[in-house]
């Protein structure tokens, strides 16, 4: 049978972690009757993160596991995992699983009305915000996506909620014209589908913050700032035209 659902989730020394996440979404997928998978894909971790992916793959043909030595960012990992996914329908989301994963569920009634991309939002109306980030995060949270809005799409009103699904049909166009994997890679994706003229939605989630990212907030905003302008030129090169 055709894989309905593939679910891509970039790792970064999350050993602390690992197990918990794992936990969540294998009681979820293995309760559901169509084909899925699960893809885990490390980004160069230094721990043990590798040996747990490998040991929740073995025995499991529906667990797969993406691994290279060096460290290229979460952008890239998820680039590598949607690239190797085969459902008719691929999700990105974060091993914390600050978006529950059966949040799915109302995303397929999207697909099912003709759009190709559904973003999970925090800003759109019937989101749910039940554990907020630090007051500093979520305020330059806040300030790049008005960045994101001036620069790139003034109706994307959450570029950062890291719940992203798509139509396989489509996920090959997108990916394949990724340039920036830090923070702005979101930025990127929502640019990219505005140039191919995707049919895009953003949907309402329920989410909660978890401590534990790996975002290094100084480093990564100023390296993400650069990114928006780079995406700016890329456009107007014609870097993403069909």
């Amino acid at each position: 049978m055709t894989t309905k659902l593939s679910v891509v989730i970039p790792c970064y020394n999350e050993e602390k972690r690992f197990q918990k996440g794992l936990r969540h979404y294998w009681l979820y997928l293995s309760k559901q009757k169509y084909p899925w998978e699960l893809i885990f894909v490390n980004d160069g971790s230094k721990d043990n993160t590798l040996k747990l992916m490998q040991a929740s793959a073995k025995g499991k043909s529906s667990v797969k596991v993406i691994s290279y030595n060096k460290n290229h960012g979460k952008g890239h990992a998820i680039v590598q995992g949607i690239k190797n996914a085969k459902g008719k329908y691929i999700l990105f989301t974060d091993l914390d699983h600050s978006v529950p994963v059966d949040t799915i569920e109302s995303f397929f009634k999207y697909f099912g009305k003709g759009y190709q991309v559904v973003i999970g939002s925090r800003r759109v109306r019937g989101a749910n915000i039940l554990v907020h980030q630090h007051p500093l995060r979520e305020l330059l949270g806040r300030g790049f996506t008005f960045l994101v809005r001036l620069l790139i799409d003034w109706k994307i009103k959450d570029a950062t909620c890291g719940f992203k699904a798509f139509e396989k049909s489509v996920a090959g166009k997108i990916f394949n014209k990724i340039t920036i994997y830090d923070w702005a890679f979101d930025a990127e994706i929502l640019f990219i589908c505005k140039k191919l003229k995707i049919q895009l939605i953003q949907a309402p989630v329920t989410w909660s913050d978890v401590r534990g990212t790996q975002v290094r907030l100084q480093k990564d905003i100023i390296r993400s700032l650069f990114g928006l302008v780079k995406i700016r030129l890329n456009g107007l090169q014609g870097e993403y035209s069909s």
